[in-house]
């Protein structure tokens, strides 16, 4: 434990250096809580412990490697074989090519629905003309200007609505 707090310090003092304070002190803090929790054992267990976990992180570091450019260590996964660097520095081009196409598509998609006409018919105003007095009727059930009924008359037959004045129905044909 005294070997992970020195660990702590020094990494406080290189980071109070970069002025990234929080880093080492994040560590100390780590320290001293392992130390804390491993308090009252006996100076072997503390050796063994040590050694055992020096061992560990020797057994890690075989699936990890050390990008020499931004300094950060990475797994096998995000490690580019071919250029040497991690694949944040420098990533691989078939992943890339894909990820491209693949927005690419998505732009292509997004192009052709802006693009496609959906509503093929004709915005107009409709009026309502009155069958009595043959005015703009207006929007109501009674005409604006004669008062005269605009509501559909039912079909007594089939009981389609047909429109008022109407001698015959649409859909059957009985006089109305």
């Amino acid at each position: 434990t005294g070997f992970l707090k020195g660990i702590g310090q020094a990494i406080n003092l290189g980071a109070s250096i970069l002025g990234k304070h929080n880093v080492g002190w994040n560590v100390e803090r780590g320290a001293d809580i392992i130390s804390q929790r491993f308090e009252g054992m006996s100076p072997e267990w503390h050796r063994e412990h040590e050694e055992a976990f020096q061992q560990a992180q020797n057994e890690a570091k075989k699936h990890f490697t050390f990008c020499p450019k931004c300094r950060k260590w990475v797994c096998d996964d995000c490690w580019n074989e071919q250029d040497g660097l991690c694949v944040d520095c420098a990533p691989r081009m078939s992943v890339e090519v894909t990820a491209a196409r693949a927005q690419k598509m998505v732009d292509d998609i997004k192009e052709k629905a802006a693009n496609t006409q959906v509503f093929k018919g004709e915005i107009e105003k409709m009026t309502t003309v009155c069958p009595q007095c043959g005015k703009s009727a207006g929007s109501g059930k009674f005409c604006n200007n004669c008062g005269a009924n605009l509501s559909l008359g039912v079909c007594p037959k089939c009981g389609v609505k047909n429109a008022q004045g109407a001698r015959f129905c649409s859909e059957c044909g009985q006089k109305l």
